[in-house]
């Protein structure tokens, strides 16, 4: 009979595999302030993903535009963000019993506050004295540089005007004042209802 000669049974073994990551373990833990180092490039990543958005957006503005256009834009903005407001407040007053035609004026003692990104280098001098220099993150867009922008806190109104043709009634003036003082957390001096034609 013809003995069939048994096959070696391979066994595969990942010590290389683990040879190299234990190595690249080894190698950075030798680097120096590796936390800082991948803090700094985690925020970079976000930066870019939050900016890729602005550079495939078309501008609005033409290209040779100006920094009182910016200025411009900025007030635009809050125009715009002060049209919606008195437009939903609008809407909500006239859905209260009585209320009637409805016209609102919203004022602001400030703008939109811009937060923007700081970048923080702790220096220690001779003598042992260690300070913290701030500095805001840059970006060059189209030859220009910009500060980043990470939020744009809008004001909220310090007074407001409503002009009701049912604030006649003592009932729905009160309602009406109730509701902007939910909406706004205003006093009640810097909230004036009228009745309208």
């Amino acid at each position: 009979m013809n003995e069939v000669e048994p096959k070696p049974e391979i066994v595969k073994t990942d010590k290389p595999k683990r040879k190299v990551f234990n190595g690249l373990i080894t190698n950075l833990k030798k680097i120096k302030h590796l936390d800082i180092i991948l803090t700094v490039l985690f925020i970079a990543i976000i930066l870019l993903i939050y900016f890729s958005t602005f550079f495939n957006a078309k501008p609005t503005a033409d290209k040779n535009s100006t920094e009182n256009n910016k200025t411009y834009s900025a007030t635009t903005s809050l125009e715009q963000y002060s049209n919606k407001l008195e437009s939903k407040l609008v809407e909500t007053l006239s859905a209260i019993k009585g209320a009637g035609k409805i016209s609102v004026l919203l004022t602001f003692n400030k703008g939109i506050e811009t937060v923007i990104a700081y970048t923080t280098e702790t220096k220690t001098a001779a003598d042992g004295t260690v300070t913290e220099v701030k500095s805001p993150v840059l970006i060059t867009n189209n030859g220009k540089t910009e500060t980043v922008v990470l939020q744009e806190i809008m004001p909220t109104p310090n007074s407001i005007v409503i002009v009701a043709t049912g604030a006649n009634n003592t009932n729905v003036k009160l309602e009406i004042l109730r509701a902007v003082q939910a909406m706004f957390a205003l006093p009640t001096s810097s909230i004036e209802i009228f009745a309208g034609n």
